[in-house]
C-alpha cells in the first residue's frame, strides 16, 4: 500500500525577498532616495506630519499615483533616518560653531503633554559671510531632563551640552527667565566676581580715550570681555514691571472679570456665540493667560474694538445683563490699553531671533519711561497703575537711567577694536523667546494621538525642525 506523502511547501530563498519587484526602483536608486528624503524633510519635519503616515494605505496609494515605481518606506526605516539626519545636522552645526569666537545662548525648561521635562538651549553668534556679517541662530539641544529641576542638575546638563559643541570657552552671555533655579544654576556655573566700582565719568573728556587701544590695553579689555555673564530675559523683566503695575489696579478687577466671562462664553456657549457673531461677524475675544500679561492686553483690545452699545445689546439679548459694562468701566478699559500698548510693542520688538535685539533694550526702556511722562496729564482712572509702572521701570532698569557724561568722537577716528566688541555683543538675544519658540514646535509635534512618542525621537524631530538647512 502506497502511503501518500504530503510535502511541505518549499521555502522561498532569501534572495527572493532581497530582490526589488520588477518595474520598481531599487532602494539605492536616486529617485527612491529623493522621495524618501522629501517625505522626511518636507512632510515629517517641516509639515510636522506623523511618521505613521508612510504606512497609511491612502498615502501609499497617493505615492503610487505620483510615481508607480516608488517602493514605500516603512515607519521603522523612517525613524532611523530621523536619527541619521539629526546626527548629520549636529555635525554640521559643530563645524559652523568651530569657526566663531563668541556665542551667546538662551536656556529654558519645557514640559510636554506627558509631563516629561526637556532642557532647551539655543545658540546665537555673528558669522562672517564674505564682506557681510550675519546673525545666526540655531538649536543646540532639546534634551530630556529627568528628576528634580535643581540648579546643580540644570548646570550639569547645560555644561554637557556646551561640551558637546565645544563652546564653553566661547560662551559670553546666557539668557534665561527669572526663575530662581535658572538664576542659581548659572551662578553655580559662572560665579560672579565682585570688583571695586570705578567711576570714570569725570575722565571722558580725555581725548586719549578715543584713540584705538594699545596692545597692553587691548589684552586687558579682552580679558574683561571674556568673562561669561548670565542675563535675565528682557521680556520677562518687562512682564514683571507690568505685573507690578497690574497689582495696583484693583479698580479694574470687576471689568476684567466681566471680560474673562464674556471670552469664556464665546468658547463654551453656542447660543451666545451665535448672537455675538450675528452682530460682530467672526470677530472673537481671545482668552487671557495668567502668566502672560500681553494676552490680557490682546483680550482688552479685542473687546474695545467692538461697539459698546452693540455689545451691550448682545449681552442683554443673550440674558447676561450682569456682564454689561458701564460707560466708566468701558473708559477704564480704553485707558488700560493706551497705557500698556507701548509695553506690548517693546515686548514684541525685542523677541526677534534672526535680527539684532540687544541694541533695542536701552531705547525701549527710555521710550517707555518718556511715554509714561508724556501721558501723565491724560490719566483719569488708572493713576495707581501709572505710578506703579513708572516706579517698577526705574527700579528694575536702574542702570539705564543713570546720566553718564559722554564725549563725542571726532570724524575720521577709526576704532577697529570696537568692531570686535560689537560682533560679540550684537549677537546677544534680548529675551529667552528663541528657546520658547522651540517648545512651541515640540507642542505641535507631540499631538495627543502621538503621545507614545519616545523622548529621544521627539528631541530629534524638534532639533531637525529648528535646524533646517
Amino acid at each position: 500500500m502506497n502511503k501518500s506523502v504530503t510535502r511541505e511547501p518549499q521555502q522561498s530563498p532569501i534572495s527572493q525577498f532581497m530582490e526589488t519587484r520588477v518595474g520598481q526602483y531599487s532602494m539605492n536608486h536616486p529617485q527612491q532616495k529623493a522621495i524618501n528624503n522629501a517625505i522626511l524633510s518636507d512632510l515629517v519635519i517641516d509639515c510636522q506630519l506623523p511618521l505613521s503616515i508612510v504606512e497609511n494605505k491612502n498615502f501609499r496609494h497617493f505615492l503610487s499615483v505620483v510615481d508607480s515605481k516608488y517602493s514605500p518606506v516603512t515607519r521603522r526605516k523612517l525613524t532611523s533616518k530621523v536619527e541619521n539626519l539629526a546626527t548629520e545636522r549636529r555635525s554640521k552645526l559643530k563645524t559652523q560653531l568651530s569657526n566663531t569666537d563668541h556665542v551667546s545662548v538662551t536656556v529654558d525648561i519645557w514640559f510636554d503633554r506627558k509631563m516629561r521635562g526637556f532642557l532647551g538651549v539655543t545658540v546665537h553668534c555673528m558669522e562672517k559671510d564674505g564682506e557681510r556679517i550675519q546673525l545666526k541662530s540655531n538649536l543646540l539641544a532639546c534634551d530630556s531632563f529627568k528628576g528634580p529641576h535643581m540648579a546643580e542638575r540644570i548646570c550639569e546638563q547645560f555644561e554637557a551640552i556646551c561640551g558637546e559643541y565645544s563652546i564653553k570657552d566661547k560662551l559670553d552671555y546666557i539668557i534665561s527667565d527669572n526663575a530662581s533655579n535658572m538664576r542659581k544654576a548659572f551662578t553655580v556655573c559662572f560665579p560672579i566676581e565682585q570688583e571695586d566700582e570705578v567711576h570714570d565719568a569725570d575722565h571722558l573728556d580725555d581725548p586719549e580715550l578715543w584713540n584705538d587701544l594699545t596692545l597692553e590695553d587691548q589684552q586687558t579689555v579682552d580679558a574683561a570681555i571674556a568673562k561669561k555673564q548670565s542675563l535675565q530675559c528682557f521680556a520677562h523683566t518687562l512682564q514683571l514691571v507690568v505685573g507690578d503695575g497690574l497689582k495696583e489696579t484693583k479698580v479694574m478687577t470687576p471689568s476684567l472679570s466681566k471680560l474673562s466671562k464674556i471670552s469664556s462664553l464665546l468658547h463654551t456657549s453656542t447660543t451666545f456665540k451665535e448672537v455675538f457673531e450675528a452682530e460682530f461677524g467672526e470677530r472673537g475675544i481671545p482668552a487671557a493667560v495668567n502668566t502672560r500679561w500681553n494676552s490680557t492686553l490682546r483680550q482688552v483690545k479685542a473687546v474695545i474694538q467692538c461697539d459698546h452699545r452693540k455689545l451691550s445689546h448682545v449681552l442683554e439679548k443673550a440674558g447676561h445683563n450682569k456682564l454689561l459694562f458701564t460707560v466708566r468701566e468701558w473708559n477704564k478699559l480704553k485707558e488700560l490699553v493706551d497705557i500698556l500698548k507701548p509695553f506690548g510693542k517693546a515686548t514684541d520688538m525685542t523677541q526677534g531671533e534672526k535680527i539684532v535685539t540687544i541694541s533695542s533694550v536701552v531705547p525701549s526702556v527710555l521710550s517707555l519711561n518718556q511715554n509714561l511722562e508724556q501721558r501723565k496729564p491724560q490719566v483719569h482712572f488708572l493713576s495707581g497703575l501709572f505710578r506703579s509702572l513708572q516706579a517698577s521701570l526705574n527700579k528694575r532698569f536702574l542702570g539705564i537711567f543713570i546720566n553718564v557724561k559722554m564725549a563725542r568722537t571726532q570724524d575720521g577716528i577709526a576704532l577697529p577694536s570696537l568692531s570686535r566688541v560689537a560682533i560679540r555683543v550684537l549677537a546677544v538675544p534680548t529675551s529667552s523667546a528663541p528657546v520658547e519658540r522651540i517648545f512651541s514646535h515640540g507642542g505641535i509635534i507631540l499631538q495627543p494621538h502621538r503621545a507614545q512618542m519616545t523622548d529621544r525621537l521627539l528631541s530629534n524631530l524638534v532639533f531637525c525642525k529648528c535646524n533646517a538647512s
